[in-house]
């Protein structure tokens, strides 16, 4: 007998490289970052056992099993929750899309045949991803200096930028894009802590908006020396081992544990209004000029993105008092 049958699957990483996509059986199954998990993703902001997902041919709910760092549908942290079809959520720092299409069929297929127009509209399928219905591109030309390593590693950072790009312009809520910035950035970045800080109108002191660490908590979780002479001189910097900088102004002692560092201006035009910082509390001299301009890279689309957000607050404001 011919009925209807859904197919829902999980894209990790969409649009990124490392994309994958996973079927959902009927049923119950992990997310975590060991192999014993049905999805899993070896990456410190997943717990062993981060999520359970429940499938029972309709319906997708999702059940946080004690995670460190839990997970996000909307921006907003949850326990327990449904989702629909075209729902974006992350566990830690990986980002899922839930896809599902609707068959006339005898059985679920092991394989979900989605038209492109399924797709979120923020998702970005990867041209390096093997399509076995085009003929296969030429080799990569590699200059003798750049290892494959280095190729991978520009195409990362090319669709970290292609997806940042499309979350500015969507019409999520500007914590929530500011906070998907800064989780693709980890990524991608080698990196122990990053925080964005933004400049308070009332104080103008510059406060953390969003902060990812992925170490054990320190008193400070940036250093206050690196973000100060960024602001002052209104440009970005990379920073070799700030434990041993005495160049830099402020208490030396208080970065007794930072090693690498980076940091660069959030900038839309008329003055320093945030900054992105990022370090290493291991590495010394950790940081490349291309990892440096990546986050100059985005610190431009989140003062874009700042901006935007500020002009149609200021909008909003103006028809109301009319």
């Amino acid at each position: 007998m011919i009925g209807w049958s859904r197919v829902v699957s999980l894209v990790m990483n969409p649009g990124l490289p490392e994309e994958q996509q996973f079927t959902l059986p009927q049923g119950t199954v992990t997310i975590g970052r060991t192999k014993d998990n049905a999805v899993y993703c070896l990456h410190k902001s997943l717990s062993r056992k981060h999520a359970q997902v429940d499938f029972d041919g309709v319906k997708v709910k999702i059940t946080d099993l004690q995670s460190k760092n839990g997970i996000f549908v909307n921006g907003k942290r949850v326990s327990r929750c449904e989702l629909l079809e075209g729902d974006s959520f992350r566990c830690g720092d990986i980002t899922f899309l839930v896809e599902g299409t609707t068959t006339r069929s005898t059985k679920v297929s092991n394989q979900s045949a989605l038209r492109p127009q399924d797709r979120a509209a923020q998702t970005l399928p990867s041209p390096f991803a093997i399509d076995p219905n085009v003929s296969r591109r030429p080799a990569v030309h590699v200059e003798p200096n750049v290892t494959l390593a280095d190729e991978q590693r520009y195409k990362d950072k090319l669709f970290l930028l292609i997806r940042a790009s499309e979350l500015c312009v969507s019409e999520l809520s500007i914590d929530r894009i500011l906070d998907d910035l800064i989780a693709l950035a980890v990524q991608v970045l080698d990196v122990d802590r990053i925080v964005l800080l933004a400049l308070d109108d009332v104080t103008l002191d510059m406060r953390p908006r969003v902060i990812k660490t992925f170490v054990a908590p320190h008193q400070y979780p940036y250093s206050t020396r690196v973000v100060d002479w960024v602001v002052d001189h209104g440009s970005p910097a990379s920073f070799a081992d700030v434990s041993r900088d005495r160049t830099l102004p402020g208490e030396l002692a208080r970065d007794a544990s930072v090693r690498g560092a980076m940091c660069v201006p959030i900038n839309p035009g008329g003055g320093t209004i945030g900054v992105i910082y990022a370090d290493s509390l291991s590495r010394p001299d950790c940081f490349r000029p291309d990892d440096l301009a990546l986050l100059r890279a985005l610190a431009n689309l989140a003062a874009v993105t700042i901006e935007s957000d500020a002009l149609r607050s200021g909008e909003r404001r103006t028809a109301k008092s009319r």
